[in-house]
């Protein structure tokens, strides 16, 4: 699928990577859930592209524009949309933090209250099992419908089992 596809595809992946695929965007969103909320030369990001991607932030709905309390300027304000974002980040920092570092330096969350790290970001079942890429099936429907009516997706994983 070609990448300016991606805003119209059915795959909520393809959709979010649309909204949010690019490792400037990323880092963007991950100041904000830390309280940047004026990117200047932040990121060490030019200006033009700094400036596409929060205009893109802000069309998206993830960011909202705030005059500053300067009054010479303007914030950008994540939005509920944008706030959500944060478990996602954290799902990636998790990652990383697990396969991509050795003993080295790594800038590691904790809990602002106890100091303990927190659990691992996992998907998990309505009876508390923990699903893994295997236990689950991709099923497409309206937005709006029951997930009852929903009709299973073709994928090679259905396939080999013969569904």
């Amino acid at each position: 699928m070609k990448r300016r596809e991606l805003g119209r595809s059915a795959c909520p992946i393809d959709r979010s990577l649309h909204e949010v695929g690019d490792t400037w965007t990323l880092q963007i969103l991950r100041d904000a859930m830390h309280g940047v909320t004026r990117f200047s030369k932040h990121i060490g990001l030019a200006t033009n592209v700094l400036s596409a991607r929060l205009q893109k932030l802000v069309a998206g709905g993830i960011f909202e524009i705030h005059e500053s309390e300067l009054g010479n300027s303007h914030e950008y304000v994540l939005t509920e949309k944008g706030r959500d974002f944060h478990t996602v980040l954290a799902a990636l920092r998790q990652w990383g933090q697990k396969h991509l570092f050795d003993d080295e330096l790594v800038n590691r969350v904790v809990d602002a209250r106890t100091g303990r790290q927190p659990l691992p970001v996992t998907l998990t079942a309505e009876d508390g099992r923990e699903l893994f890429a295997d236990d689950i099936l991709i099923v497409q429907s309206r937005a709006s419908d029951p997930i009852e009516s929903a009709t299973p997706v073709d994928t090679p994983r259905r396939r080999r089992a013969g569904a």
